[in-house]
């Protein structure tokens, strides 16, 4: 077969996404697939002392859903003792050790913080490190 299409009929897989959900126009599919979770992930090396960092998402981001971290090795931060996390000015964490937003304490995929986006919003990342190293934090923000 020289034609993609024709192969994806033959395994029941439709060209495009969200197809299989009757008889919904490109458009309408096209709607369900944009109020869909989406993901941003940052790799941040946080040295001693404070930092902060400002963390960009898509135009097209209108709900920030959580926050999940975890570091380099997979298990608890042991330099970085406190975070800041604001959203538009709002501080929607503060002061807030990063263990409590990582696996460890939180039985759900990321820490649920629902805020309103409006596609030119600025997203802050301030840490406090009081150890002698600086770690890595890796930050998954979720959002729709």
């Amino acid at each position: 077969m020289n034609n993609f299409a024709e192969e994806m009929n033959l395994i029941n897989a439709p060209q495009f996404p969200g197809q299989q959900l009757g008889n919904k126009t490109i458009e309408q599919i096209r709607g369900i697939i944009k109020r869909q979770k989406r993901l941003k992930g940052y790799s941040l090396t946080v040295p001693t002392g404070a930092s902060s960092f400002n963390l960009d998402l898509s135009g097209t981001a209108r709900i920030l859903l959580g926050i999940a971290l975890i570091n380099d090795q997979g298990d608890a931060f042991t330099e970085i003792s406190s975070l800041q996390f604001q959203v538009n000015n709002e501080i929607v964490i503060d002061q807030v050790s990063p263990n409590f937003l990582t696996l460890f304490f939180n039985n759900n995929e990321y820490y649920y913080i629902p805020r309103p986006l409006s596609g030119t919003d600025e997203l802050t990342l301030k840490f406090q490190n009081t150890g002698l190293n600086s770690e890595l934090c890796n930050v998954v923000l979720y959002y729709i």
